[in-house]
């Protein structure tokens, strides 16, 4: 079953956008299927979702580095 949706995409979003998809030969929309696929699937499994406001933290981008933290201090 699928679903219409109708998004009004700003220049600045969907310039991009087309420029991408024309690039790798896809339609604007398949391309955000994918990504909002991508999206998806990457905030479902994400293993460090239990912990978020579990700590202090002096690291203002740890929710956005927080693999590169992660991976440093296991490399040490």
């Amino acid at each position: 079953m699928t679903h219409s949706v109708t998004l009004n995409l700003p220049d600045h979003l969907y310039s991009p956008l087309l420029e991408k998809a024309n690039q790798i030969g896809k339609k604007p929309e398949e391309l955000m299927i994918e990504y909002l696929q991508t999206m998806i699937n990457n905030t479902e499994d994400d293993p460090v979702e239990e912990f978020i406001g579990a700590f202090n933290s002096d690291f203002a981008d740890w929710t956005e580095k927080h693999d590169v933290y992660l991976g440093k201090s296991l490399s040490e």
